[in-house]
């Protein structure tokens, strides 16, 4: 995680404004005292207004423009290609959205408070204004939609932003990069097992049925299912993890604890722990259930994407149907081919829901895996869970009587970092 600069003997504005960013860089908005919430807010914002723009101006009208101009190319309709041109769209719009966040997000942090707020506030103009042009150069007629979704991306971003949301989304997405090998590792384990099963399942005539009679709803609600049984699970081991740390962390734990954090110049008289407000305890709680949803995510998708490339090789339509049968009249089976831009392409939403509903529930075995198998939790769940506990010792040093360490030269500084 990125660093931050305190000065031991800076100003308290200045102390405070290190100790919310320390905070929020670890997803944690709640700890941060509600009258600060909105501070600085066009330099916190910005990155991701101008995130939601790139991602609206790049998909609006490029899939469409980039399918015309294979078929000129070609001067034929190939499935194929204008699926890939479809998957490349989607990879440039993201990386050049997550480029602009990220580097504009650099930027304003190495910039003087005031000037940071300025430049942020130019750049929200400028968003907004391209968001409204180009609103109306693809709708002549419209009268106040463009200026009102504009309004609205505005409105949204500035209060997840302020709430926190940004700070724990950003959180969990570096949490997740930080954890793809991890990831990885865990899918090498477990995939070989889980495909045992699923693959057999994969083949069955009765699952593509039951997958094509699913509508796209009902397949939600199963994800929703599946993603309840799975937070349960992970909120009540996170749960008993905090109660446990009052009676198992001493003195100089928490104290190894303070060591490059905003605390670093304090030192607690009294080992006791403050106990957490409801929302802060809901908070972390929060923190532990998205990064482990989104760590099954990633495996989701990883076996959903196995499963589909599997099922256009070895699937072809004709067998689908051959499957699904003629059906009944309170429940048809029919193939419905992808179609994108007028293209019908050589895929069917019949395999991406099949796939879907066994990825589904193939992850909830590795949910359950990350929170009990001691070789998982060592590499998905202690590693977050360790931050969480160093972030309540933090907040009890900011919070709880203090007196200061042996002072330091003037001109010293002391290097925070959310994780140790």
């Amino acid at each position: 995680m990125s660093t931050t600069t305190l000065k031991t003997l800076g100003s308290a504005p200045a102390i405070n404004r290190g100790a919310d960013q320390w905070f929020r860089e670890l997803g944690l908005p709640t700890f941060v005292p509600l009258r600060r919430w909105f501070t600085d807010l066009p330099r916190r914002v910005a990155p991701l207004i101008l995130w939601v723009t790139i991602i609206s101006l790049l998909l609006r009208d490029a899939l469409d423009e980039t399918i015309a101009a294979s078929v000129e190319l070609l001067g034929e309709v190939d499935g194929w290609l204008v699926s890939l041109s479809v998957v490349v769209i989607v990879l440039i719009s993201a990386a050049l959205a997550w480029a602009g966040y990220g580097i504009l997000r650099a930027v304003l942090r190495r910039v003087p408070r005031v000037a940071g707020n300025v430049i942020a506030g130019l750049i929200i103009v400028a968003c907004l204004a391209a968001v409204i042009i180009v609103g109306y150069a693809t709708d002549p007629r419209a009268t106040v939609s463009p200026v009102v979704g504009a309004l609205g991306i505005l409105l949204l971003c500035a209060l997840v932003t302020g709430m926190g949301g940004g700070a724990l989304v950003s959180w969990a997405a570096r949490l997740a990069v930080r954890n793809a090998s991890a990831v990885s590792n865990m899918a090498s384990i477990a995939l070989p097992v889980i495909l045992m099963l699923v693959v057999f399942a994969f083949f069955s005539a009765e699952v593509w049925q039951m997958a094509t009679a699913l509508t796209p709803l009902s397949l939600a609600l199963v994800g929703l299912f599946v993603g309840g049984l799975a937070v349960a699970v992970v909120l009540r081991v996170c749960a008993s993890e905090i109660d446990e740390m009052k009676q198992t962390l001493s003195r100089e734990e928490r104290a190894a604890m303070l060591v490059d954090s905003p605390a670093a110049n304090r030192e607690l008289v009294s080992d006791a722990t403050q106990p957490l407000g409801l929302a802060q305890r809901g908070n972390i709680l929060l923190v532990m259930a998205v990064a482990q949803l989104l760590q099954a995510l990633f495996f989701a998708g990883l076996l959903w994407t196995l499963l589909v490339a599997l099922g256009a090789v070895a699937v072809p339509p004709g067998v689908i149907g051959l499957w699904l049968g003629a059906g009944s009249p309170e429940q048809p089976m029919t193939i419905e081919y992808v179609s994108v831009g007028g293209v019908t392409l050589p895929l069917t939403y019949n395999l991406f829901k099949a796939a879907a509903l066994l990825s589904l529930i193939a992850t909830l075995p590795f949910v359950f895996s990350a929170v009990s198998e001691q070789r998982y939790r060592e590499r998905f769940f202690d590693p977050i869970m360790a931050d969480m506990r160093r972030a309540i010792v933090v907040r009890d040093a900011l919070t709880a009587p203090h007196k200061p360490r042996r002072s330091r030269g003037r001109g010293d500084e002391v290097r925070t970092s959310p994780s140790a």
